[in-house]
């Protein structure tokens, strides 16, 4: 008999990280010969196969529980004692979120309290970054596999191993995230502000949903009053496709976030041979691996200097294109599948 796997997940959404993870694994799983049942707080139009969670009986081989903040299902686990695999992508600081929407904070502090309760329920801990492994670590989790995100995003089939020249005057900058506190999104409107006395056409693309909404509104605020608004672009959420597009256009990522505990866009620029610069926090550098600019401090000058470098360097812009490509072979998805294998094969009896 097959062994069963309960994938839980607060809820499976169209363009989320987390829930394309999730499919990947159960994809994984079910070429492997495992039954695999997603679990969620509720059943959607996304996930309208799903177990909810007041139906779940606990009873597959292994259960894989997708943690980043605070939810039932998480709380189910806790309730029921069930023994699980913990799969963990960070939880931001709830304190980016209070001024802006405090029931996220409630949310995010939530799921920093079940954390806790969870690592004693915890047989073994997948982290996506050694940043991450390090927290788990720390809470007493002794079985800790780092297996990066699962990702599978469309990239041009020849990724530009060589940039073309730059408009002295322009130049296409882009961020790719929720737009969110955390996410830092107003140090790149600064920069872009300081950028722009010499460099007048450059522009920033924001490419993302906003969470907190008001946020959003902060950033259009902030671009008004720094005479930047006619060159900050917001496209809100983008399909696949339409994300690609702007990988393939823009000059270069640029990443002022406090808070990433991988960094899924830093991997989708480098493997489309965009240069990338961002702010050293959390598993930034660790994600880049010596294939971007690395900033130790994000003052809007600092970032603008920064951002001017790549744009009027050929050549380093070159260098950095063909190092991106080369690192971000190691999150292909046919590498990370098999280290996901290697954290679970053991846990469902199918080892040698």
């Amino acid at each position: 008999m097959n062994p069963t796997v309960d994938l839980l997940i607060p809820q499976i959404s169209t363009g989320d990280a987390t829930s394309n993870h999730t499919r990947l694994i159960q994809k994984l799983l079910e070429e492997k010969g495992t039954k695999v049942r997603i679990v969620v707080e509720r059943r959607t139009r996304s996930a309208s196969r799903a177990l909810p969670i007041d139906k779940w009986k606990a009873n597959a081989r292994v259960s894989v529980l997708q943690h980043s903040i605070g939810s039932e299902v998480a709380q189910c686990v806790i309730r029921k004692k069930v023994p699980i695999v913990l799969n963990y992508h960070n939880i931001t600081p709830s304190s980016y979120f209070e001024a802006w929407q405090p029931e996220l904070a409630k949310s995010v502090e939530r799921g920093r309290h079940q954390l806790g309760e969870l690592a004693s329920l915890t047989i073994r801990g997948i982290a996506d970054s050694e940043f991450n492994a390090r927290e788990l670590r720390e809470l007493g989790i002794d079985d800790v596999a780092v297996s990066p995100v699962l990702w599978q995003l469309g990239k041009a089939e020849h990724p530009r191993r060589s940039k073309p020249p730059v408009d002295p005057d322009g130049g296409t900058i882009l961020f790719v995230g929720r737009l969110a506190p955390n996410k830092c999104q107003h140090d790149l409107i600064a920069a872009l502000a300081v950028l722009s006395r010499f460099r007048p056409r450059a522009r920033l693309v924001l490419v993302g949903g906003a969470s907190p909404p008001q946020y959003r509104q902060s950033l259009k605020t902030l671009a008004q009053r720094l005479e930047v608004d006619d060159r900050v672009v917001f496209t809100g959420k983008v399909s696949d496709r339409g994300l690609l597009e702007w990988y393939q256009v823009s000059d270069v990522l640029a990443c002022a976030s406090e808070h990433e505990g991988f960094g899924v866009p830093l991997v989708e620029a480098m493997a489309n041979g965009l240069p990338v610069v961002a702010y050293d926090a959390a598993a930034v550098a660790e994600t880049l691996n010596n294939s971007g600019v690395v900033l130790k401090d994000k003052r809007p000058a600092t970032i603008a200097v920064a951002l001017d470098r790549v744009l009027s360097d050929e050549s380093l812009r070159n260098s950095l294109c063909r190092l991106g490509i080369s690192s971000a072979r190691r999150f292909d998805l046919a590498v990370t599948r098999e280290q996901m294998w290697a954290a679970l094969e053991d846990l469902l009896g199918t080892g040698p």
